[in-house]
């Protein structure tokens, strides 16, 4: 396993950044105002999953030498399947707990059909692992599965690589429903989705890359490669941990500060259930907005458009003063208007207030506090120094873990 995973933090470093940035990028990626679903990520979760089982399996199986090859076979399937598994599985709870998203229809078995997925991408990564030495091997067997594609679509409907998309979405075909009288065309029809010829074709192309690997392995005598002892080096041997990470740790503390507000916004965004866009009390930046508040509670200040408003505090006509808690992040709601969520007033006492806020050009809006599900709505709303511990904890960890090796060494 260590040849596996000679640096497991990096790997573990690399599946949490995945995990954190999934939402950022699909929200980028997407129309403004777009709800992510828990299908949705899952999908994209298999993705990143089945990725990182081929890289890590094809990368264990090019640096060790020839032989041994039902072993290397295991070790990466089970390494590959257990941080595929570990991966998906924390995908589930995140985005169920921490971000809750919204479910839009069952997922039909996704994770399960993942999980799988990444078992074979690990097959076929060890496979390809074994044949890089061998190139002229290597590119006939890539030959031989692109010229298979269209021949097994016509067949099948899916070839080896279009198998993988079929297997986790099924093909759908729809089937009448004995007895509906329904009015409505569509509800006299259901859907069932068949997998299992894209299921044979993905395996069967899997089973001749390793039985391809296997033939190579087995005609060619064991050859120790140069570099073969860097992937099971023990910690003793190792050079002491230096300039460069301590580097690195600095250069994770940047990237968290910078990323932190991101993931949070984004996940606050998405796990919104309620937000009342347009209700409330607005008034142009630098005017003063007359709020009635019926009970002591809390009310949200929101930027319309791209306005920047700041220094926003609020006044009571008994001569209380109230300052703006600002939320951790950028929070954006609307599709075609923007309303950015700025902060959160913590009025004490009901009456008629004043709120004002400063800042550039444009209009501000004083309503309801969104409402925000999971750990992430307790986050968004956090002092400001939450949000710079969180940002710089991968950092720290690393200086810290580079200073209890430094001394061990010493």
């Amino acid at each position: 396993m260590r040849g596996l995973l000679p640096h497991p933090g990096w790997v573990l470093g690399a599946a949490g950044a995945a995990l954190l940035l999934t939402l950022p990028l699909l929200t980028a990626s997407r129309h403004s105002g777009w709800r992510a679903d828990l299908r949705t990520v899952t999908t994209t979760s298999v993705v990143v999953a089945s990725a990182g089982a081929f890289l890590l399996a094809a990368r264990y199986a090019a640096r060790l030498p020839a032989g041994r090859y039902p072993l290397r076979l295991a070790v990466a399937l089970a390494g590959a399947g257990s941080l595929a598994g570990g991966y998906l599985a924390a995908a589930y709870a995140y985005h169920r707990l921490v971000v809750p998203l919204e479910v839009d229809g069952a997922l039909h078995g996704l994770p399960g059909r993942g999980l799988v997925l990444a078992l074979v991408a690990a097959a076929f990564g060890v496979a390809l692992g074994a044949l890089w030495r061998r190139p002229a091997v290597l590119v006939a067997l890539l030959v031989l599965l692109a010229v298979g594609e269209p021949v097994l679509r016509g067949w099948a409907g899916s070839g080896p690589f279009s198998a993988t998309r079929s297997w986790l979405f099924g093909v759908g075909q729809p089937h009448d429903v004995p007895g509906c009288v329904s009015l409505a065309p569509s509800e006299c029809v259901t859907w069932t989705y068949r997998y299992w010829p894209a299921g044979l074709v993905l395996a069967g192309s899997v089973l001749v890359a390793l039985l391809t690997a296997a033939a190579v392995d087995s005609r060619w005598p064991a050859e120790e490669p140069a570099d073969a002892g860097s992937a099971t080096d023990t910690p003793a041997g190792r050079a002491v941990p230096g300039r460069r990470r301590y580097a690195l740790a600095a250069g994770l503390v940047v990237a968290g500060l910078v990323f932190t507000p991101v993931v949070l916004g984004t996940g606050a965004q998405q796990a919104t259930s309620y937000v009342a866009e347009g209700i409330g009390s607005s008034a142009p930046v630098g005017s003063p907005a007359e709020v009635p508040v019926p009970e002591p509670g809390r009310l949200a200040v929101f930027a319309v458009g791209l306005v920047d408003v700041d220094d926003c505090h609020a006044a009571s006509t008994e001569g209380s003063r109230v300052e703006l808690s600002p939320v951790l992040g950028t929070v954006r709601y609307g599709d075609g208007i923007s309303y950015r969520w700025v902060g959160t007033f913590r009025f004490p006492a009901p009456g008629r207030w004043t709120v004002t806020c400063g800042g550039g050009v444009g209009e501000y809006l004083v309503a309801g506090v969104p409402r925000v599900g999971g750990l992430i709505g307790r986050l968004v709303e956090a002092p400001r120094p939450v949000g710079w511990l969180l940002g710089a904890l991968p950092g720290l960890l690393v200086a810290a873990h580079t200073v209890v090796a430094r001394r061990r060494r010493a």
